[in-house]
């Protein structure tokens, strides 16, 4: 006898996903309305509005106008049982924050690294005292300044040596049975730069650098994180400067990254250059539509001399909007919160497509 594979199919899922993101955009709306908002056809949204009754992810509310008839019922969603965790990994201490799956925080804090704790056993009190405080949190987002490479081991994180080389994932999951998923912070800036409304991530590619005390980089396609598959992907501190026609070649072990290169100029015309070196090879590679720049080099000047320097090696007609991101920790925590959120959704629609037996 043959069983049907578990598995929900792309189309019900988009359809689920939509209905969700128009109920936390509009908080209370009737059933037409969300089929207006999302493009749906009445009958798809009245099924699945009636599973999401169902199930407790949404309820009734009061009643809108009429139009001539009966009263439409409104919908919110449920969101006091859905609530997410999200935590930033700095050197000395972890903000962290506690929101529902609509986007709406419900605590705002940091935590200590005092100088007897790790960052592993910091993060260890701080999630018991979190999920003992409140039963509600379903998942946990971690951002962290380095490189999550395969098995969860962080790398390249020089903010926070005692983390280069641990297993964060798998040393958390031996004492929290709830999901837990951690992050590169480059790469949730690019997602919260793409995030429209809270927990709802827009269809954008688009690239993000950091050039300050590191120099890094998130890409987005989609609306999807690109981490490549050892989840390298963005790591441009380790880019070469290319060798122009007129120097000597460096001797072997004496290779200067651009990186490097950058720390020893406070000459913003040579930071232009050597950053639009790795501007350049994004543009070729990936060609986005848009360039987000972050931290202390990033101003109108060097936007324009970068473009200036962009100019003289590629066509016009290639080059992306090269834009700020004015508050780089608002749009990390942006992405902190998109990513537990469609975490959620998905918990959510897997509860939905889930054939029964």
């Amino acid at each position: 006898m043959l069983t049907q594979k578990n598995d929900a199919h792309p189309l019900r899922e988009y359809n689920i996903h939509s209905i969700l993101n128009a109920l936390m955009s509009m908080k209370t709306v009737t059933r037409r309305q969300l089929a207006q908002r999302t493009g749906l056809s009445q009958p798809t949204v009245n099924s699945i509005v009636q599973e999401l009754e169902k199930k407790g992810f949404v309820q009734p509310g009061s009643f809108a106008a009429s139009a001539g008839g009966r009263r439409p019922q409104c919908y919110t969603l449920y969101t006091d049982h859905l609530r997410a965790a999200t935590i930033k990994v700095l050197s000395k201490s972890l903000e962290y924050v506690v929101i529902t799956i609509d986007g709406t925080v419900i605590l705002r804090n940091a935590w200590a690294i005092s100088g007897t704790d790790t960052p592993v056993t910091a993060i260890k009190a701080l999630l018991g005292t979190l999920l003992k405080q409140d039963e509600n949190i379903r998942v946990v987002g971690i951002g962290v300044p380095g490189v999550v490479g395969p098995g969860g081991v962080l790398g390249a994180i020089p903010q926070i040596p005692e983390l280069e080389g641990v297993s964060l994932h798998n040393k958390l999951k031996r004492f929290f049975k709830i999901p837990i998923y951690i992050e590169n912070d480059m790469n949730l800036v690019a997602l919260g730069s793409v995030t429209t409304e809270p927990c709802h991530t827009a269809a954008t590619d688009m690239v993000f650098v950091h050039v300050g005390e590191g120099v890094g980089a998130g890409i987005v396609m989609s609306g999807q994180i690109i981490r490549g598959f050892s989840s390298f992907a963005g790591e441009i501190a380790h880019m070469l400067k290319p060798i122009e026609a007129d120097e000597t070649p460096p001797e072997a072990g004496n290779v200067e990254t651009l990186e490097y290169l950058l720390k020893k100029t406070n000459n913003i015309t040579e930071q232009a250059k050597l950053i639009s070196t790795m501007i350049i090879s994004i543009i070729c590679l990936i060609n986005p539509p848009v360039i987000s720049f972050g931290s202390t080099y990033a101003s109108e000047e060097m936007l324009r001399l970068i473009r200036h320097e962009c100019e003289k090696h590629l066509p016009v007609w290639t080059l992306p909007s090269f834009q700020l991101t004015v508050d780089e920790e608002a749009t990390y925590e942006r992405g902190l919160s998109a990513l537990v959120g469609d975490i959620l959704k998905n918990r959510i629609t897997h509860e939905l497509t889930t054939l029964q037996k």
